[in-house]
């Protein structure tokens, strides 16, 4: 589905600004931008740190890929430490990027103060390809994911479902499944399968129980009932033994 946000707020001269919302056990598809050389802003808040969300980015011949990570200057986001900020990872290009610059300026159309945490521009693609960008929370926050350098007007460029809610003064935003729960839900699946021991089961170090039909633990059956029977008639022996002993003493 082909959307539009018709309420959004102006950023950094991105023309295509979005409000995301990150859901949990989410059927809504990744969020798909057709064209990652055009500018757009995305907005979103982490409210735990158990969440991250991935944006598919088509890349064209001859162009580069350029993403980065902003917040507001404003607390408490402008407290957060570096090693809190959230930081990118693209999977096809075997790279983490962190939020390792701090670069304050003002943005005319919004009229606020940000600070640049992370910026990274590819070298030019060889082929046209399809990009998954990955945002990964360490902290709760408002964050602004930023994307391309041309400015295009009356056109959109991004694909995804619609959830109508309120957040940021817009009646709308875009979903984007949680992909951290969802890692951990199919582990927590691959868990439910090692079930756990219950007390009847548990046994101590001296405790061995035998399978009768096991021909090996029956052998060692008989050899221990053997030694059963035979422990009383050792005994008489001994007993006879030491009797015939002590005649042959007192004569």
């Amino acid at each position: 589905m082909l959307i539009f946000l018709t309420t959004t707020p102006q950023l950094i001269s991105a023309h295509q600004p979005f409000t995301l919302c990150i859901e949990n056990n989410s059927s809504a598809k990744t969020i798909n931008i057709i064209d990652g050389s055009v500018s757009h802003a995305i907005y979103w808040s982490f409210t735990n740190t158990n969440q991250s969300f991935a944006i598919d980015i088509n890349t064209y011949v001859n162009e580069i890929l350029q993403v980065g990570l902003l917040i507001e200057n404003l607390d408490p986001e402008n407290e957060i430490s570096r090693e809190n900020l959230p930081y990118i990872t693209i999977p096809s290009l075997d790279l983490r990027l962190e939020p390792e610059i701090r670069t304050s300026f003002y943005e005319p159309y919004s009229q606020k103060d940000y600070i640049r945490i992370l910026r990274y521009t590819s070298s030019k693609f060889q082929e046209t390809q399809k990009i998954t960008v990955e945002v990964h929370a360490r902290s709760t926050g408002s964050f602004v994911f930023s994307l391309g350098y041309k400015e295009e007007f009356g056109s959109v460029y991004i694909k995804g479902d619609m959830s109508q809610r309120s957040i940021n003064g817009n009646s709308s935003c875009l979903i984007a499944p949680n992909i951290r729960k969802i890692t951990t839900t199919m582990q927590d699946k691959d868990a439910l399968n090692i079930l756990p021991i219950t007390e009847s089961q548990k046994k101590s170090v001296t405790q061995i129980e035998y399978n009768q039909n096991d021909p090996i633990a029956q052998k060692e059956i008989n050899v221990k009932n053997s030694m059963i029977y035979l422990i009383p008639i050792i005994s008489i022996m001994l007993i006879g033994i030491c009797i015939l002993i002590l005649q042959k003493i007192k004569r």
